[in-house]
């Protein structure tokens, strides 16, 4: 078999080998994006039922709100019957006022009446005293006196006797007028202050009746924001949990993005690598069978050279013969004999070893950074204060999702493993707060970090295990410096009564 052929069958072999190992790194690259984009469908699964129950609480605050509006037509309608009261109220309290205002005007012409009586009393004395004395004889006044029931019955009396002077007859006119009008102005103050009793007990019903309507309202009109809050509180952590998910959805989308390139650039590493040493071989075969022909032919020429060599030196020796024959003719037919014998061939010398080729050499290699042998590394330094797993619900969960470490204010944060930013930055109870996808051997995996006192990375940006993402900090629910770190098994979902789906982030470290 030719040297040539020898070559392109071993260039042939090395060529073939380097397409297999590159189809078998392609088939492994597929199946590994393949178990991604399973992940990757879950997400948006998740998504989806998310959304569908987002639409669900939607359609229940829909439902809420035209609660609400019947119950705000009915708070109307409260507010008009409480207008009504209130109106009501004022116009008693007007009305009281102008009854109070009635009776203070009529116990001042009450005392005006008895001062002028008292006045007009003091006149008549004198004027039954003057009349006694000149000429008042024929009169009985003890029967007078004696028979009348008071001073005002006594001048009825001599009035309707005729005792009474015409002139003096106006006086005492005068005078049972005012005590007319006194009685009448003592009648009208009773039932002034009648009705004014009843007026402040109408008004204590009607005020009584204001304020339980308007307790009742308050209390309906709670009752519904506190419905509504509950509903706009449920659609906004629904809408919270959407936007993680979409983050997520297109962090992981990222993450496969990265790491199928990273396969692709590492198959074609690999197949150029393949393709270089399948060239080298080739080149060291090549080189083998072209020294190997060079010796071969340098062989070949010797031994011709050698033959020739021989045959000149049998022709020579063959022409001394012939010569000495014609001189020893006894010793002719021995040395006919001898001459008829032929002449053993030199043998032909040893070829020279062939040299080996020198190797092709190699293209030279960097070496990168040794990566952590372990799947999560530690994020931080410092002391564990609150471990993975039961807690005691003092701060409002009694399962303990993640791990606390704590330590300085600005001691830096790493991420835990290479993957791609699902959030950055405040997040209520998170405070500053990173949380990362990752997609390790097919597997979704999420990272929280919170409480940072300064975060350096932002939503979408791939990180590498061991980056720095920010600094710990004190920031949202914290009571004190310190990372809460949670690694979650698949998406992120956050239970504050069990493990969800965490898992204890120590077991990696």
């Amino acid at each position: 078999m030719s040297p040539l052929i020898n070559w392109k069958r071993t260039v042939s072999t090395l060529t073939l080998s380097a397409l297999l190992l590159g189809t078998h790194s392609v088939a492994d690259a597929s199946t590994s994006i393949k178990e991604k984009q399973e992940q990757q469908k879950k997400v948006q699964e998740q998504r989806n039922n998310v959304k569908q129950n987002q639409s669900n609480t939607s359609s229940k605050i829909k439902q809420n709100k035209n609660e609400i509006s019947k119950v705000q037509t009915e708070v109307n309608k409260m507010d008009a019957q409480l207008q009504d009261i209130i109106n009501d109220v004022a116009a008693k309290r007007q009305e009281i006022k102008r009854t109070e205002l009635k009776i203070e005007d009529l116990e001042k012409d009450i005392k005006g009446y008895e001062k002028k009586m008292k006045a007009q009393e003091e006149m008549m004395k004198e004027r039954m005293a003057t009349m006694q004395t000149n000429g008042g004889g024929s009169i009985n006044w003890a029967e007078f006196i004696f028979g009348s029931k008071n001073f005002s019955d006594l001048i009825t009396r001599m009035i309707t006797a005729g005792t009474i002077q015409r002139s003096d007859q106006e006086l005492f006119e005068d005078y049972e007028a005012t005590r007319q009008s006194l009685k009448e102005a003592q009648a009208s103050l009773k039932e002034e202050r009648a009705s004014l009793l009843k007026q402040q007990k109408a008004l204590e019903v009607r005020q009584a009746q204001l304020e339980k309507k308007m307790k009742e309202r308050e209390a309906r009109i709670k009752e519904l924001e506190k419905k509504n809050i509950k509903f706009e509180s449920q659609i906004f952590d629904l809408q919270e949990i959407e936007a993680t998910l979409i983050a997520q959805e297109e962090a992981i989308a990222a993450e496969i993005e990265a790491q199928r390139r990273e396969e692709e650039e590492a198959r074609r590493r690999a197949e150029e690598a393949a393709r270089q040493e399948a060239a080298r071989k080739a080149e060291e075969a090549r080189q083998a069978e072209a020294a190997q022909a060079a010796a071969a032919a340098r062989q070949a020429e010797e031994a011709r050279a050698a033959a020739a060599k021989a045959e000149a030196e049998r022709a020579a020796a063959q022409k001394q013969q012939n010569s000495n024959n014609n001189t020893q003719s006894s010793a002719s037919s021995n040395q006919t004999t001898q001459n008829n014998t032929p002449a053993p061939k030199p043998a032909a010398p040893k070829p020279a070893p062939a040299p080996k080729p020198k190797p092709a050499p190699t293209a030279p290699t960097t070496s990168a950074p040794a990566p952590s042998g372990a799947m999560f590394i530690q994020p931080t330094t410092g002391r564990f204060s609150q471990g993975w797993g039961p807690a005691s619900g003092q701060f409002g969960y009694s399962f303990h999702n993640g791990v606390d470490i704590a330590g300085p204010v600005g001691t830096p944060i790493r991420a835990s493993a290479t993957g791609t930013v699902i959030r950055a930055g405040w997040g209520g109870a998170y405070g500053n707060h990173v949380m990362i996808a990752h997609v390790i051997n097919g597997q979704v995996w999420t990272t929280v970090y919170a409480h940072l006192n300064s975060v350096s990375v932002s939503a979408g940006q791939r990180v590498t295990q061991g980056s720095n993402i920010g600094g710990l900090g004190n920031t949202g629910n914290s009571s004190g410096p310190h990372l809460h770190f949670e690694i979650h098994q698949g998406n992120y979902s956050y239970s504050g009564t069990d493990a969800g789906s965490t898992v204890n982030p120590r077991q990696f470290f």
